[in-house]
This record gives structure tokens, sequence and C-alpha cells, in this order.
């Protein structure tokens, strides 16, 4: 059924113009499949449903007694029902449904934390298969070429036009670039199998996908974008930051539960009692009824709730201080995060306009100019590996740029969208 359930989230998830799956789709199925998902879910259920508790009051208690005494033929029988009902004066069912209210937001908090996490390692695992996908490709386009060279120096070795140690060269070259080949497959696998595991699907599954050829950059925006802007945004929005300010908050209001416990509690009864006489020596039989009603206080003598307070307000002190860690660490995060995604964008700016369809025009003249006997081995293979090499690391640049823009979100908690409040 599982396995069912991610298809058809797999079936009418967003696509692009040719089918491809997109990452909102890879998203969307990683999310119907994540047991990390279900636990953080649950959580959040059985918080609301402590919260519900909270607000519930106390029941009352139905009582029955009966007394029956006798001396000298006389008895005496009295019969007692009473309700008692006790009643919390000093606030402490608003309090509890206060700290059962921050314990609730606090477990969304760290729900929509691991979804943040989640669609960073499902972002991380596209970007690497769809950049495995093209360097398989590149290194597929590279080896036609060294067959096609190959083809060549063996026309040219048999007319005595080259030297075997030429032939013997691209041969080895051939065979390297082979190799290049195959760990390029492999690494394609892989990246599919990750990819396919992280959306719920069997690993097999990974050849299957449809993934696009380009991977979207998107990081425009983030040049009218401070630093501080968005350290005040993480502060605002972080899942994490967030959560430890409703454990602040909820040890707050435990704090001031410990300390309106201390509040004695009265118990109000009222019922029936009703009594019978019976003298037999006498021939005569009395009844009466009436009412009872009753309070009950508990004296706070022994217990002043004193240790309860000062750990309530230790462990406030304890979650504020953790707060203030993971604060550090979450602005941390952020610069590192925005520095190394510009630093990426950069680079891959500063290459892109060396590539392209002019680069590949001039890679097929160099083939041309081999075949034609125009340049030397040695000229070919050195243009051919700075094309290679730079495909390669322009695509592996596009990854980089793509995981550390997924990361700057994660570490941010928001999407990367200029507002009014950031330009201030």
């Amino acid at each position: 059924m599982a396995a069912m359930a991610v298809g058809c989230t797999l079936l009418f998830a967003p696509r692009d113009a040719r089918g491809q799956l997109t990452l909102d789709a890879a998203r969307a199925a990683a999310h119907g499949a994540s047991p990390v998902l279900r636990a953080a879910r649950e959580a959040v259920n059985g918080a609301a449903a402590r919260e519900r508790q909270a607000g519930a009051l106390i029941n009352p208690t139905l009582s029955y007694g009966r007394e029956q005494t006798s001396r000298a033929g006389q008895t005496n029988a009295q019969d007692v029902v009473q309700i008692e009902q006790a009643v919390e004066i000093g606030g402490q069912r608003s309090t509890r449904r206060d700290v059962a209210r921050a314990r609730r937001e606090g477990a969304e908090a760290r729900f929509a934390a691991a979804a943040a996490e989640l669609d960073f390692e499902v972002t991380r695992g596209f970007a690497l298969a769809v950049v495995a996908e093209r360097r398989a490709r590149l290194a597929t386009q590279t080896s036609a070429a060294f067959i096609e060279a190959q083809r060549v120096s063996d026309q040219r070795l048999t007319a005595g036009d080259v030297s075997g140690y030429v032939a013997r060269r691209l041969r080895l070259e051939r065979a390297r670039f082979a190799a290049v080949a195959a760990a390029a497959a492999m690494e394609r696998r892989s990246t599919r199998m990750a990819l396919a595991a992280l959306m719920g699907l069997p690993a097999t599954s990974g050849d299957a996908l449809n993934l696009p050829a380009e991977l979207s950059d998107g990081v425009g925006e983030l040049a009218a974008m401070s630093l501080d802007s968005l350290l005040a945004r993480a502060a605002r929005e972080r899942p994490e930051v967030r959560a430890l300010a409703l454990d602040a908050e909820a040890a707050s209001a435990e704090a001031r539960l410990a300390g309106r416990e201390r509040i004695p509690t009265p118990v109000l009864s009222a019922g029936y009692k009703g009594e019978r006489v019976a003298d037999p020596t006498r021939g005569s039989v009395a009844g009466f009824r009436g009412i009872v009603v009753g309070l009950a206080l508990p004296l706070p003598l022994f217990d002043r709730r004193s240790g309860a307070m000062d750990a309530a307000d230790a462990d406030a002190r304890r979650v504020r201080a953790e707060g203030d860690v993971v604060g550090r660490r979450v602005a941390r995060e952020v610069a590192d995060a925005l520095e190394g995604l510009l630093a990426a964008e950069a680079q891959r700016a500063a290459l892109a306009p060396h590539l392209g369809e002019d680069a590949r025009l001039a890679v097929r003249a160099v083939q041309a100019s081999y075949a034609e006997g125009e340049i030397t081995l040695v000229e070919w293979l050195d243009a051919i590996r700075a094309y290679q090499d730079a495909d390669s690391t322009y695509v592996s640049l596009q990854a980089e740029v793509a995981i550390r823009r997924a990361a700057l979100v994660r570490a941010v908690g928001a999407p990367l969208t200029l507002t009014a409040s950031d330009d201030q």
C-alpha cells in the first residue's frame, strides 16, 4: 500500500512540459514516504491531544455511606449520598493549558525542522542525480570522440603517417577515459538509487526516473539580500530557534504552575442524608431527612512545593541557555551558507560564457582538424581534456550552487524571496 501511495504521488506530482520529474514532485514523494516525518507528525498529534486534556475539568466524586448503630433494642441508621468537586482557584488549569499549548507549538516547529531537513536532503540528492546524469553523457561523448580518433589513428598507422608511440598513447588515453565513463555510469546509478530511496521507491526504480537535463540556479535575488536581513529572518523563522523559544515558554509556564500549585485546592461537597431511629420497646419509628454540605481545604504545612518551583526555574534557565547556543549556531550557519553560495555562483557565472554551443562547435572543429591531420595528437588530447574538464567542472558548480542554496534555505528556515522588510 505504501508503494502504491508513493506511485500515485509521483503520477500526479508536478512535472515539466516534457514529463520530467521536478524537484517539487520529488519532495512531495519524500514527504509522503518519510518515517521521520511520520514520527514528527505523530508527536504533533500527541501534543495536541495533551493540550485538549490539559483543559479538562477535575471529575466530581460520588460517594455513599451508611452508618447503623443499636443499643438496648434501639437502632439508628443513617444513609449519606454526596457529590464532591475539587475547585482550582489558583489558575492551575489555565496554566496547564499554557504549558500544553507551548509544547504543541514546539512539536509543530520540530515537524517543520524535520521537513526542512528532508527538503534539503532531497534537493541535494536531486542535484547530484542530475549532475551525475550529465557527467555520464559527457563521458559517453568523450568516449565516442576517442573511438573516432582511434579509427583515424589506425588508418594513419597503416599508412605510416604516425608512429607506434602515438597509436599506443591514444589507446592508453582511450582506456583511461573508458574508466572515467564507467565511474560516471556508476555514480549515475548510485545517485539515482539514493534519490529513489529518499522518495520511498525501490532502489531498482532509480533507473526509471526521468530527470531534467539542467538545474535552475535562481540566485539572482540574493544580490539584494544582506546578511543582516537573513540573520533577522532566521531568528524569526528558523524552526529549531522557534522550537527552543517555545520550550522556554513552556518551562516558564511550568514554573508558574509549580508556584500556583502551592495554592490549596478546596473540595466542595453536597448531598442527601436520611436517618431512621427505631425503638421496638416503645413501638415507635422516627425518620429524618436533610441535606449535607461540606468544604475540605488541604493545609500546606509540609509540602510548600519549593523544590518543584526551584527545579522549574532551573529548567527554564537551562532551556533559555540552550536557545542562545542554537541561536549562535544558526547565525554561523547562515553566514557560512551565504558566503559559500555566492562564491559558488561567482565561479559558475565566470565559467558559463566559455561553454555552451560555441564550445561544442569548437570541439567538433578540433575533431575535424585531427581527422584532416592539421593538428597533432597532443594538441587534440589537450583540447579534448580542456573542454571535458570545463564541462565537468561547470555541471559540478551547478550542483554546488543548487545544494548551497538549499543549505541557505535550511539555515534561514524560510524561502529566499526578497520582501519589503529585507530592504530596510
